[in-house]
């Protein structure tokens, strides 16, 4: 669900609206509150007119990672991620 999350936070961010309407239909898709849909489903029908932050969605992202105990950024870049998950490897080695 995380990397559902990651990948629908990072298609609302770059405001893709093929790739937010796919996420959509997919099955995980049910999974998530009403506010986050609506939300999704807003900024795919302005696409890049969209002047709204993915609040909703970027809220579910950071309390199923805080749940998870994972630490990523979703408006980070995938280098900062990648930093973020071998940081997350180092500290379980050291313990």
């Amino acid at each position: 669900m995380l990397a559902f999350l990651d990948t629908l936070c990072t298609a609302l961010l770059a405001r893709d609206a093929q790739q937010i309407v796919e996420l959509l239909r997919h099955p995980l898709a049910r999974a998530l509150p009403r506010q986050v849909r609506e939300e999704a489903l807003l900024v795919a029908r302005r696409g890049r007119r969209a002047m709204i932050a993915p609040v909703q969605t970027l809220r579910l992202y950071h309390q199923t990672a805080h749940l998870l105990g994972a630490c990523s950024d979703p408006a980070a870049g995938p280098a900062a991620r990648e930093a973020a998950a071998l940081r997350q490897l180092e500290m379980f080695a050291t313990q």
